[in-house]
C-alpha cells in the first residue's frame, strides 16, 4: 500500500493561512512564518524552472513567481490546490497540480531547482520522495530542504510530523541522494524565547516596523530552531 504524507484539514479549516501569516499588514502576521519562506526566496532568485513540493496554499510559489521563470507546485491536499490555484490565478508563470511527492508526474531532469519547505518531517517514507527529487532534477540543479530542528522532550507538532531531525540525521538522509549537502540554520532560539516573554503582539510590531530577527541565518545549530539544507550533485 502506497504511503502518503500525513493528512490534515488545515486548509479546509483555515483557508490560505500561510498568506495571512506572512502578510505584515495582516492581523495574523507571524514573523517566524515569514522567515521560513524568506530564507528560501533569497536562494531561488533566477531559477529557470522550479518545483515546489508540498506547495500548500501557494504562498512560496507567489514569491518564486516574482523572481523565477517557471514555477510548478504539487500538493497532496485537494483543498490546498484549490485555494492556491485561485490565489495564483493572475500569475501566468505559476501552475499547481494535485500529486503525490512519491510519484511526481514529470520527466527526468525537468527542474533546475526543487524546494521542500517544511515537508520532509511530514513524510513516513522520505527516502522515496528524495529519490523522486533526484530523478526530476537536472544534474547541475539543487534541492532546498527546510525542516524544524529536533528538540529534546517535545516535538514541534506531534500530530502531523512523522519525524523531526537532528542536523546529523538530516545530512545522513540527504547524502544518500546528493553528493553535496550544506546546512544553514535560522529562526533564532533566543528570539523565540523573547517572543514567549514579551508576547506575540510585541514581537510582531517589532518585526513589522523595524526588523524581523527570525530571518537571520547562522552556522551554529544550537542557536536556531530551523534547518535549511542545500543539496547539490544528485547521485545517479
Amino acid at each position: 500500500m502506497e504511503r502518503q504524507p500525513k493528512r490534515f484539514s488545515k486548509y479546509d479549516d483555515r483557508g490560505a493561512y500561510h498568506w495571512a501569516w506572512c502578510e505584515r499588514r495582516s492581523g495574523s502576521y507571524e514573523p517566524a512564518a515569514e522567515a521560513r519562506y524568506a530564507v528560501l526566496a533569497r536562494r531561488i532568485v533566477g531559477a529557470r524552472r522550479i518545483l515546489d513540493i508540498g506547495c500548500g496554499d501557494g504562498y512560496l510559489m507567489n514569491l518564486a513567481g516574482q523572481c523565477c521563470k517557471t514555477v510548478i507546485g504539487v500538493e497532496s491536499e485537494r483543498s490546498g490546490v484549490r485555494i492556491g490555484a485561485a490565489l495564483l490565478n493572475d500569475h501566468a508563470n505559476c501552475s499547481l497540480a494535485l500529486a503525490s511527492c512519491y510519484d511526481l508526474p514529470f520527466a527526468d531532469g525537468s527542474f533546475d531547482t526543487i524546494v521542500l519547505a517544511d515537508v520532509i518531517e511530514h513524510l513516513e517514507s522520505p527516502a522515496r520522495c528524495l529519490a523522486e527529487t533526484r530523478r526530476v532534477l537536472t544534474g547541475d540543479g539543487r534541492s532546498l530542504v527546510t525542516t524544524p530542528k529536533w528538540r529534546p522532550g517535545k516535538m514541534w507538532d506531534s500530530e502531523h510530523h512523522w519525524k523531526e531531525y537532528k542536523p546529523g540525521e538530516l545530512v545522513e538522509l540527504l547524502e544518500q541522494h546528493y553528493a553535496q549537502v550544506t546546512l544553514s540554520f535560522f529562526l533564532s532560539a533566543a528570539w523565540w524565547q523573547v517572543r514567549r516573554r514579551l508576547g506575540k503582539a510585541s514581537l510582531r510590531a517589532f518585526a513589522r516596523h523595524i526588523y524581523n530577527p527570525f530571518m537571520r541565518e547562522g552556522s551554529e545549530p544550537d542557536k536556531f530552531n530551523h534547518i535549511l539544507a542545500v543539496c547539490e550533485q544528485p547521485r545517479i
